[in-house]
């Protein structure tokens, strides 16, 4: 397969995020899903999704400046205000509300995308939104680097729903707040429960993209080795385990090549040998070649997978791409040109 240069994938990043554009409507919120080749409406919604796409539109907008990026963000954000924001039992525990849940993931790229924004549009109401979602983030803690997944809002009970990847979400979310307020709160927490999370190899099964999203950012921070070595852990599972191909879909195949970005861009101990992120490169510039596969004449990415879902159209499965593709273009400003 030939080399995907740099500023090639930076053309597929910007045609996706050009296509999430123009999928937000007027009231801000995204034409979640649809049929690429009818272009039949599909039913659903998912706010999670909603702020997670608004988080990697904001990525590209941040190398392009590419004005009807940060427009639709901003309609975006105000929806998520308008619609989902909610007060739970106070006016100071603000949380993300979506039928009667509070979901972790939720709150975490609400607060991400918040705190995205914010580095563009220094609006106070962003970084305080931001900061009182990661109060709330801190308040669902429990023992053992967990947290509580998904209550109730309207009863408060805690459901007994749980994700594979809403804790590296939230690590990452509580990094990014730390980043616009200085509250250390928020980066002792997570080097607190990233220590915790380090030794039950949390991430590694599952692949987490979210947790080397985390594990890079706090590497910023803080160089304890154990944090390097927690990337390698599951950076090498994705390499040496990649059953996810099997599926035939776009999105987790992305999700991979965001996780081994995100690695690569770590810096590893004097010690370290460079064996598993040259690796790494290697199957991110495999995976991009097949992630092409799914991409549409207008920058949109299917879901693929052989199966009646295959030509569906979903906004994360174009942010994921797009991310991947946007991560890969900007390299060379880290690394070198990573074909020379």
């Amino acid at each position: 397969m030939p080399n995907l240069l740099s500023r090639d994938a930076l053309a597929v990043a910007q045609a996706g995020a050009s296509k999430l554009a123009e999928l937000n409507l007027e009231s801000g919120q995204f034409r979640y899903r649809y049929e690429a080749s009818s272009n039949a409406k599909l039913s659903g919604y998912n706010v999670l999704r909603h702020s997670g796409t608004v988080w990697s539109m904001l990525d590209v907008f941040s190398v392009t400046k590419d004005e009807q990026l940060l427009t639709a963000a901003n309609k975006a954000i105000t929806y998520l205000f308008n619609e989902h924001l909610r007060f739970f039992g106070g006016y100071l525990n603000f949380c993300i509300l979506e039928k009667n849940s509070i979901k972790l993931g939720g709150n975490a790229l609400a607060a991400l995308a918040l705190a995205k924004l914010y580095e563009i549009n220094t609006c106070d109401v962003l970084r305080d939104t931001s900061y009182r979602l990661c109060q709330f983030i801190l308040e669902q803690r429990k023992l053992h680097g967990d947290f509580v997944h998904k209550r109730y809002f309207k009863s408060g009970k805690i459901s007994s729903f749980r994700s594979e990847y809403y804790v590296g979400e939230a690590l990452l979310a509580l990094l990014a707040c730390y980043r616009i307020t200085g509250d250390s709160l928020l980066l002792n927490t997570v080097l607190e429960v990233e220590a915790d999370l380090a030794a039950q190899g949390y991430g590694v099964r599952e692949q987490s993209h979210w947790m080397l999203y985390s594990l890079e950012q706090l590497q910023q921070f803080d160089k304890s080795p154990h944090i390097y070595a927690h990337a390698e852990q599951i950076a090498s599972e994705i390499i040496d385990n990649p059953n996810y191909l099997d599926w035939g879909r776009s999105t987790p195949t992305a999700c991979r090549t965001e996780g081994l970005l995100a690695f690569i861009r770590m810096h590893p101990p004097e010690n370290a040998t460079s064996s598993v992120q040259d690796a790494a490169l290697k199957c991110i510039e495999e995976n991009l070649q097949r992630q092409l596969l799914f991409q549409t004449k207008d920058g949109a990415f299917v879901r693929g997978g052989g199966d009646r879902r295959d030509q569906e159209v979903r906004i994360d499965y174009i942010q994921h791409n797009i991310s991947a593709f946007l991560h890969f273009s900007q390299l060379e400003k880290s690394q070198g040109n990573p074909h020379q």
